[in-house]
C-alpha cells in the first residue's frame, strides 16, 4: 500500500482529512506512531485502526498535537489585554469570542482570566472554544492542569484562580463556567458569524498553502466588521488584504470593509 492510499483510508477512519495537512509532517508522525507500536507497514496500521478504538483515538491525538499552555506568548496576551480588549468592549455591548482549535482549554481559560482581571461583567461576553478531538475537549472541561501548563502564569494569578492538588492544579469554577466547549472541524464545519475576536493560533503551520487560504477566508467571513483575528507567533498572512484583513500588531489582524487596502 502506498502512502497516499494509506492516508486516504486513515482520514476516513479518524474523520479528519489528512490530505489537507503538510505531507512531510503527516508521514513523519505516522511513522513515529507505527514505530512506537512495532507496526511494520501501512496495511498493518490500517488493520489496527479497524480493530482498536483506542488506537484510533491515539492516532487522532498524534495528528492534531494537543499541546497548549496558559498565556502562551505572554507579550501577545499583554497586547490583547491592554489594547484589543478595551477597544472591543468600548465598541460593543456584548463581545463574541471564539477559541478555535482550543486543545485542552488553556487558551480559552486564559481569555476568561484576562476578562476577570479587567473586571468585565461575564454577561458582556461569550467565549466559545472548539476542537476536533473529543477526548481533549473532555479533558478541557475538567479544568485540571499540570504545573508545566502554568509556567507563563504569574504567581498571583495562580493563587487567585487555581487550587493546588497533589499532582495538578484545579481551575476555579467561576472561570470554567465562562467557557463553552464544542466539537468542530475547522475544515468542514460551518463557523459562527459576527464574531468580535477569533483566536486560531498555531494551526496554520500544519496545513498546506491552499488549505491555509481556505481557512483564512472562512475565518475572515466569520468576523464582524473591525473584528480581530489572533494567530500564533510564527504565523502570518503575506497578503492580508486579500481576505479583507489588516495587520495591526504581531499576529493580530483586523477585519476591514471589502475593497479596502492595507
Amino acid at each position: 500500500m502506498n502512502f497516499q492510499n494509506f492516508i486516504n483510508k486513515v482520514s476516513r477512519k479518524i474523520d479528519i482529512d489528512l490530505t489537507s495537512y503538510k505531507e512531510k509532517r503527516v508521514k513523519r508522525r505516522s511513522n513515529n506512531l507505527m514505530k512506537k507500536h512495532d507496526i511494520t507497514d501501512y496495511q498493518a496500521c490500517i488493520d489496527k485502526l479497524n480493530n482498536s478504538k483506542e488506537f484510533q483515538r491515539e492516532f487522532l491525538e498524534y495528528m492534531t498535537i494537543n499541546t497548549s499552555e496558559f498565556f502562551r506568548n505572554p507579550d501577545n496576551f499583554k497586547y490583547l489585554k491592554e489594547k484589543i480588549m478595551p477597544e472591543l468592549f468600548k465598541r460593543k455591548k456584548k463581545v463574541k469570542i471564539w477559541s478555535a482549535a482550543a486543545s485542552n482549554g488553556c487558551e480559552a481559560y486564559t481569555l476568561a482570566i484576562i476578562l476577570n482581571e479587567l473586571q468585565i461583567d461575564p454577561s458582556r461576553y461569550q467565549i466559545i472554544a472548539t476542537d476536533i478531538d473529543p477526548s481533549i475537549l473532555k479533558e478541557a472541561k475538567t479544568g485540571k492542569y499540570k504545573k508545566n501548563s502554568l509556567k507563563k502564569v504569574k504567581q498571583k494569578l495562580i493563587t487567585k484562580y487555581f487550587t493546588k492538588q497533589k499532582n495538578y492544579y484545579q481551575l476555579d469554577n467561576k472561570i470554567m463556567n465562562q467557557v463553552r466547549f464544542d466539537r468542530l472541524n475547522l475544515l468542514t464545519d460551518r463557523y459562527d458569524s459576527n464574531l468580535d475576536l477569533i483566536l486560531c493560533r498555531n494551526v496554520f503551520i500544519y496545513f498546506t498553502k491552499e488549505i491555509k487560504e481556505q481557512l483564512t477566508t472562512k475565518l475572515s467571513r466569520a468576523l464582524a466588521k473591525d473584528g480581530i483575528l489572533f494567530l500564533g507567533n510564527t504565523e502570518y498572512l503575506l497578503q492580508p488584504e486579500k481576505f479583507n484583513l489588516k495587520k495591526v500588531y504581531t499576529s493580530f489582524y483586523k477585519k476591514v470593509a471589502s475593497g479596502n487596502s492595507v
